[in-house]
């Protein structure tokens, strides 16, 4: 068994699809041994330092005396394959407590083991899933203070932990309805329970979800706004909260740079939807592109064309005239961001390139930071997307050979 006192391996990964293959061949390395009620994991090959790992079942956990070992902290082992072996361990376990064990990349054998051994976490896993986690990945406290701890007040728990020993905060946690926490997340909750401004100002939501928490981190004075309101009662995925916060930080940025009055920039948070945000961004950068071609020639040359024609990898965009045409490609307001000449030395600071890849024509955004390396600030693609996983690929490609 697992018991040894010294730090087992750590497996680094942030979502379920980016687990290590290592840890997806693991899932075909398992017996289950039904007398025993015991599955056995082979991680010789995989990972010699831990060698071949028991895991109690479900049924076995809950009676049994001993400490809970010491399990590999990153073994996201719930997002593994469900191979039979496997799958004859994972049967054992009610749904409900592998799905709410499941949000967490990080100590989910050790909660798991922890929620069948102890009711009063099994409690605390179903009220406030964040709290049990942090609970029991507390690196200070050993398994007799978190027994202690769960037989006192929801209150001693949370200060425990290091948050604020609030109600305010017990509340919020109750509230978090998340389905998947990575450290991005982790440090969204820490910025609102941290702050007391924030904590009185989320209190009226009856559910707050990784959007209206990602707008709560991000952008405090919306919250409770009508935009949060709506947001906090969506479905949503990692994936959206990302573009709903680039989506309305551009928005910001160009009622910023065009200094629309503050009544125009409080439409934001009366939007309902994100839909009506980004109909509101597309008429701002109308209004910014109409303005800018005010003094420029009407006859440009088509940058579509440019890039299609283009025999290198990308081109980088020097000419006012090209950010404005890429900003209306790409409905994003790459134009406000165009060095001006008068700036000097701060003009060689940025550069904007631009490509097409297949149908697509993607842009990136680069800063000199004060190594006087470009590092990659910013990507867009058609209708104001985001980069996904091949834009990305090629200019860590770029970044690494040097070619910017």
């Amino acid at each position: 068994m697992a018991t040894s006192s010294k730090p087992m391996t750590r497996i680094g990964h942030s979502f379920p699809n980016e687990l290590p293959r290592a840890q997806q061949l693991l899932a075909k390395h398992c017996y289950w041994d039904e007398e025993e009620q015991t599955l056995w994991i082979d991680a010789r090959k995989l990972y010699p330092d831990i060698g071949v790992l028991e895991v109690m079942g479900w049924d076995r956990m809950m009676f049994d005396a001993n400490l809970v070992p010491n399990y590999p902290i990153d073994w996201a082992v719930l997002q593994w394959s469900n191979y039979s072996q496997f799958s004859n361990w994972r049967k054992q376990v009610p749904a409900w407590v592998l799905d709410s064990c499941a949000l967490f990349p990080t100590y989910q054998l050790k909660l798991l083991h922890f929620c069948g051994k102890y009711p009063q976490l099994l409690e605390l896993l179903d009220h406030a899933p964040l709290l049990a986690w942090r609970l029991v990945s507390s690196k200070h406290l050993a398994e007799p203070e978190i027994v202690a701890l769960l037989a006192g007040k929801r209150i001693e728990i949370v200060e425990q932990v290091g948050w604020p020993g609030k109600e305010s905060t017990v509340k919020f946690l109750r509230n978090l309805r998340l389905r998947w926490v990575n450290a991005e997340i982790a440090e969204q909750v820490e910025t609102c329970l941290l702050d007391e401004n924030r904590m009185q100002a989320l209190q009226d939501l009856p559910r707050i979800n990784s959007m209206a928490l990602s707008l709560a981190a991000r952008f405090p004075h919306l919250i409770g706004s009508q935009l949060h309101r709506a947001l906090a009662q969506l479905p949503c995925r990692p994936m959206q909260c990302k573009s709903m916060v680039a989506l309305l930080e551009d928005a910001y940025q160009l009622g910023e740079a065009h200094a629309f009055p503050q009544a125009e920039i409080d439409r934001i948070g009366q939007c309902r939807y994100l839909s009506e945000v980004t109909d509101l961004y597309q008429d701002w950068l109308n209004t910014a592109v109409e303005v800018a071609l005010q003094d420029e020639e009407q006859s440009m040359s088509s940058l579509v064309d440019k890039l299609a024609g283009s025999d290198n990898d990308f081109e980088e965009l020097s000419e006012f005239n090209d950010w404005v045409q890429l900003s209306v490609l790409q409905q994003h307001a790459w134009l406000i961001d165009f060095p001006e000449k008068q700036a000097g030395e701060q003009a060689d600071q940025v550069k904007l390139i631009a490509w097409q890849d297949e149908a697509r024509v993607w842009a990136a955004m680069l800063a000199l930071n004060a190594d006087h390396q470009w590092q990659i600030t910013r990507v867009r693609g058609l209708e104001n997307g985001l980069g996904d996983a091949k834009p990305w690929s090629d200019l860590h490609l770029w970044q690494a050979t040097g070619r910017f």
